[in-house]
């Protein structure tokens, strides 16, 4: 049953990655093509593409902490650093987008600390190994 449920993760994860690529190929194709349309909206053309990344990356960080679960030979400490591992991971790349959207002008702190924790956490998943 373990299986299944792990396959089908894999199928949607796959699956989200898809959509996300296809999503912002026809996006860029679409600015590409239409410049003017795009010209009139406040935000740039590529906002779309970010906010559905970070969409995607919430589920598929979503679908790595299920298959955390899933996983039977680690005790319970080493399943919390793991999943604590993938969550400021995801901080990591949002802080780093966010960081780079205001152009480095905010402290990249955002993206530094929590990226920090993540090594901590995935060091103490990886030392019992």
């Amino acid at each position: 049953m373990k299986k299944k449920i792990n396959q089908i993760l894999n199928i949607f994860m796959g699956t989200f990655i898809g959509v996300f690529i296809g999503s912002g190929l026809y996006k860029y194709w679409h600015f590409r093509k239409y410049p003017d349309l795009y010209v009139i909206q406040s935000a740039p053309w590529y906002t779309s593409i970010l906010i559905n990344g970070l969409f995607t990356l919430v589920l598929l960080s979503v679908c790595m902490i299920v298959k955390v679960f899933l996983i039977e030979k680690i005790g319970l400490m080493k399943k919390t650093a793991l999943i604590a591992g993938i969550i400021f991971l995801v901080l990591t790349f949002i802080g780093g987008g966010y960081v780079l959207i205001n152009h480095g002008q905010v402290n990249a702190g955002y993206a530094v600390v929590p990226g920090i924790w993540a090594i901590i956490c995935f060091g103490y998943y990886r030392r019992g190994k």
